[in-house]
């Protein structure tokens, strides 16, 4: 009777609770790589994970990591390592180019209307810090990947249910040129 009047239900519940805290062990932090990467794609990936933190202000460093990790299939990570880039490369010249893989690494993902909106960003910067940083091929190749991710979000299909009729989307938005030779017969 006496342990009854000291000791309520609601301090066993307490009791159990913190005993369970205090004995169970912590959970593990490292992580692994998949296991179906090769060992020269991971020495790569390592590669380009130092230049990134040499130089975090690199927007081209930071790209290049986010897309090393988009084809091992680490996705996430490779968004966040773009934002974590483009954040660190924020005065830098270059931060268009970690918006761009931002951009792309959302599109890997299917998360098209964010990697739009990251697109319009990338295209604006581009043109923010003129031909020196941002030459005219390279936004001209941000303005296709934008107008195709454009028309796929136009056009309402979900490209988690029909990639395909969102890619046809896309792609029917852009005007096709097709060059066959220069026009000068060799004889």
């Amino acid at each position: 009777m006496k342990i009854h009047r000291l000791l309520s239900l609601t301090d066993l519940v307490v009791l159990v609770v913190v005993a369970v805290i205090v004995f169970l062990p912590g959970r593990s932090v490292t992580a692994e790589p998949p296991s179906k990467v090769d060992a020269d794609t991971r020495l790569a990936l390592a590669f380009a994970e130092a230049r990134a933190r040499a130089f975090p202000e690199d927007g081209k460093a930071v790209a290049d990591v986010a897309r090393r990790l988009g084809e091992v299939g680490q996705l996430d990570w490779a968004v966040q390592a773009a934002y974590v880039g483009a954040e660190r490369a924020a005065k830098s010249p270059t931060r268009w180019r970690a918006l761009l893989a931002a951009s792309i690494a959302h599109a890997d993902r299917l998360e098209v209307k964010e990697a739009l909106e990251l697109a319009n960003h990338t295209l604006a910067e581009c043109a923010e810090v003129g031909e020196v940083a941002c030459p005219s091929h390279e936004e001209v190749r941000v303005e296709i990947y934008q107008r195709h991710l454009d028309a796929g979000v136009k056009s309402g299909i979900d490209p988690k249910k029909d990639p395909n009729g969102f890619r046809e989307k896309g792609e029917a938005a852009l005007r096709h040129v097709r060059a066959i030779g220069t026009g000068n017969d060799p004889k």
